[in-house]
């Protein structure tokens, strides 16, 4: 997977991010020391492995906005940290704490129990989600009857040349 294009958009944390706005992207990297055991958590909880190019994205890139600086885009692509893939399937342990996820979750839930698809990016408002088939590394918008790239490094590409691409009719793939 070239992961190349994107690593100019990596920073440290997010204090830098009003200073970016004129960037397309905005990642913030994983802590190195500590993602293995959150690897190991969500395979764990979630009885799935994550797959190959998603902990290679987590691994050399991090999480954060994909086109997050463009304003006529349908929605807000949020890839998650893996520890917010965590907080998507399970309602906070404290009640007090805000459930940033609630209207996300069913619909998380049934496409990972159903059809082996995870959760890896919020899209747009209530339960616009991307998901990344466990089984083949596909991309799937909505759920797997919305196939929109054969793998990360495709559907990374193919936004990359326009934002909301599996919009327009011919964008899924078989």
């Amino acid at each position: 997977m070239n992961l190349e294009m994107f690593k100019k958009y990596v920073h440290s944390t997010w204090e830098e991010m009003p200073h970016c706005r004129e960037e397309q992207y905005y990642f913030v990297r994983n802590d190195a020391a500590n993602i293995e055991n959150v690897f190991s958590e969500v395979k764990y909880q979630l009885s799935i492995d994550i797959p190959k190019d998603l902990k290679t994205f987590y691994e050399e890139i991090g999480f954060g906005f994909l086109w997050f600086n463009l304003k006529q885009k349908k929605g807000l692509y949020r890839v998650l940290s893996p520890e917010e893939i965590l907080d998507l399937y399970f309602e906070p342990d404290d009640d007090e704490a805000p459930d940033d996820f609630i209207t996300y979750r069913e619909r998380a839930w049934n496409n990972l129990e159903e059809n082996n698809l995870l959760a890896f990016c919020l899209f747009d408002e209530e339960e616009g989600l991307l998901y990344i088939n466990v089984s083949d590394m596909s991309i799937c918008y909505l759920s797997p009857k919305r196939k929109i790239a054969n793998s990360l490094n495709e559907f990374l590409q193919r936004l990359d040349r326009e934002a909301d691409y599996f919009f327009n009719n011919n964008a899924n793939v078989e």
